[in-house]
């Protein structure tokens, strides 16, 4: 009985902090993602869809993975230029959920940019 309480305890942790072999294919897919998602919002679905909430909350849990995994101790500059433009596409997802206003077309330019550099780094 111990033994089957152990080995569960050890299952339950190691998906409850999975690891990730291929951190840059992990980026890459959060940056697909998010420039998937930026361009269905910027087809303007109505606000307030089922759809809608959905893009506009996976692009905001793509920006923060994003931003969660940059490493600040080995490349400062690089890691505080490339926060500031996902907080400026941050800033535009959430403006396109208050109003029309925002610049969507911008920050799929900005993410697309960053994401054909990092498939090219690899």
């Amino acid at each position: 009985m111990n033994k089957f309480v152990g080995k569960q305890a050890y299952q339950n942790m190691a998906s409850a902090n999975p690891r990730i072999e291929d951190a840059h294919g992990a980026i890459s897919v959060c940056l697909d993602t998010l420039l998937h998602n930026l361009k269905v919002l910027a087809e303007k679905p109505e606000r307030g869809t089922e759809l809608f909430n959905k893009v506009s909350s996976k692009c905001l849990t793509a920006i923060y993975i994003l931003q969660s995994s940059l490493d600040f101790e080995k490349g400062k500059q690089v890691a505080e230029n490339l926060f500031k433009l996902y907080e400026y596409v941050k800033f535009q997802v959430l403006e396109n959920s208050r109003k029309e206003a925002s610049d969507l077309d911008k920050a799929i330019i900005v993410i697309s940019e960053i994401r054909e550099t990092w498939n090219a780094i690899k």
